[in-house]
């Protein structure tokens, strides 16, 4: 049977599934490299490829599964469909022409009716909570019909934004297979824009690290981040290990909770 959550879900970020797609690919690349070299030596190697071909289904499942995850990190409580920030705009997919949308803020006396797919153009410019009410016309020849969407659901629009620069990411040390690391500082720029001056400090947001045996604890250099409209430079403290052949998933969280990934192009041997 076809899990749509699971679909519904990959498609809420394009980007990011299909770097994970990528780093898929990557990883049956070497395994088709690896099925190979043990075509030559197949007594002495077999029971070593079964093991990596494991692992590699196992990471691919777990990237399959920090997709939906991330998604629904982005729903803060049942409270609300998504918490995004300002400036921001949500992708509902494809929209069938016949659905209408209502948008409303009553304190800032927003209130906008859309068609279809002209969702996915809506910039959410001011912060607050939205309201928006979904109607679907039901056809008549629809023996059995599931609605995309609840009929109302609320948005959160945050009053600060985040952005990560990767292109200037930077490594204190390089990350090998088998040497345990105590105090591996990843830093990257980060802009961060305010829609007021609601906010002066906030708790840094987090990061994590996926791949294939890596076992690795992240925390933030700096607990609190003072804000501003400038750029400044996160640090992000890594202790752990990896034990195997892989390449890394780094998850940067903005204030959110939503993540925005960063895919290492080296495989780690």
């Amino acid at each position: 049977m076809v899990n749509f959550t699971y679909l519904k879900n990959l498609t809420c970020n394009k980007d990011r599934t299909l770097k994970q797609f990528l780093v898929s690919f990557l990883l049956l690349v070497s395994a088709d490299n690896l099925f190979m070299q043990i075509g030559k030596s197949a007594s002495t190697t077999g029971l070593y490829l079964k093991k990596q071909v494991v692992s590699l289904l196992v990471f691919i499942l777990l990237i399959g599964y920090s997709a939906v995850a991330q998604d629904k990190i982005g729903f803060a409580s049942n409270q609300f469909y998504k918490v995004i920030s300002f400036g921001e705009k949500i992708d509902f997919d494809d929209i069938d022409p016949t659905i209408t949308w209502t948008i409303s803020n009553s304190k800032n006396n927003i209130y906008t009716t859309l068609r279809g797919n002209e969702i996915n153009n809506y910039v959410f410019q001011q912060p607050g909570e939205y309201e928006i009410n979904f109607q679907e016309t039901k056809k008549h020849d629809e023996a059995c019909h599931h609605p995309q969407f609840a009929e109302r659901f609320k948005v959160k629009v945050e009053p600060v934004r985040m952005s990560f620069d990767f292109s200037k990411i930077t490594f204190s040390e390089k990350i090998a297979r088998g040497r345990n690391y105590s105090d591996l500082i990843i830093t990257v720029p980060a802009t961060i824009t305010t829609k007021d001056n609601s906010n002066t400090k906030l708790p840094a947001p987090g990061m994590s690290v996926a791949g294939l045996g890596v076992s690795f604890t992240v925390e933030p250099v700096e607990k609190e981040i003072v804000i501003g409209n400038k750029t400044q430079l996160l640090k992000y403290k890594v202790s752990g290990i990896v034990n195997q052949e892989t390449y890394l998933m780094f998850d940067f969280h903005d204030f959110n909770n939503q993540a925005q990934t960063y895919n290492l192009p080296q495989v780690i041997k």
